[in-house]
């Protein structure tokens, strides 16, 4: 039983489904039934009520009313770094993802330089901030904005949306890259990933319980990286390459096979020119 726990706990935490007594068991179930039961005592409990639970759902899904569960909300700042990196992203253009951003930020709010040694972890807390404050922007700005549109017209509006908050900072972009790149920052780039395409999905109305909801937010997971990369390097007038860069790789995802290949190229130069950022910065070899 408790090996059982600790398997369910898992899979709440990657939002994963499973199979009990022959029932698909969907993750927000898990997440209620995680959120209740406090000890092993309880489980059998919570056993017999996934069973009316499934009752429930089964009639739910022939009205089509099933839903993945809503998107993780935005994590509330603390106050005062909070301020200070918001008056730091003026700064990101001239002195890029560093400390020199922060207590440029730092001072004009009348904080004194020194307040940089708020965040430990510099540029990267800096990105941090970026990342998080771009999902709920793009959430908000789109929300109410997707009546009548298609599901791939939707999945369209969510990135070019979200691309376009990334655009006033995306010739410093790459050196953001480098840095989420370093391993102790990996974990942060795609916990930050995996959010922006769970809310797309969510946003465009998603309501799958299976396997598809894996391969769709992995299909758009590398639609949408490969498109931002593509956009550091697009020289075009207002990056109209890009948005059809995107509209390739959107029509193209119903090809899995050829929409991987075409990414994993593209994506192999981008580490290339990553790796040359980081070297440059002396941040040394992976």
């Amino acid at each position: 039983m408790a090996n059982f726990l600790n398997i369910s706990r898992s899979m709440f935490k990657r939002k994963t489904s499973c199979i009990y007594q022959g029932r698909v068991i969907q993750p927000i179930i898990w997440r209620n039934v995680l959120s209740k039961q406090q000890n092993i005592q309880n489980f059998t409990s919570a056993a017999e009520n996934l069973e009316s639970v499934n009752s429930v759902n089964s009639v739910n899904e022939q009205n089509q009313q099933i839903h993945t569960p809503p998107p993780t909300p935005p994590n509330p700042p603390n106050p005062i770094p909070a301020e200070i990196l918001k008056a730091s992203l003026p700064f990101v253009n001239q002195y890029g993802w560093s400390i020199d951003a922060l207590s440029q930020g730092a001072k004009t709010l009348g904080y004194p330089n020194i307040s940089h040694g708020l965040f430990p972890k510099g540029g990267a807390e800096l990105i941090d901030y970026f990342l998080e404050d771009c999902r709920r922007k793009m959430s908000h700005e789109i929300f109410d904005k997707m009546n009548g549109l298609k599901v791939h017209q939707k999945i369209r509006f969510a990135c070019v949306t979200r691309l376009n908050l990334t655009k006033p900072y995306i010739r410093k972009w790459p050196e953001a890259l480098a840095i989420m790149a370093q391993p102790n920052n990996v974990s942060m780039a795609v916990e930050h990933l995996a959010k922006l395409v769970d809310d797309m999905w969510y946003l465009a109305g998603d309501k799958s319980a299976d396997m598809n909801w894996y391969s769709k937010r992995a299909i758009l997971a590398a639609i949408y990286t490969s498109t931002e990369l593509y956009m550091t390097q697009d020289t075009s007038p207002d990056f109209t390459g890009t948005y059809q860069f995107l509209n390739r790789r959107l029509q193209d995802s119903a090809t899995f096979g050829s929409l991987i290949n075409e990414i994993n190229t593209f994506a192999n130069f981008a580490a290339k020119s990553t790796i040359g950022i980081l070297s440059s910065k002396g941040i040394g070899r992976f």
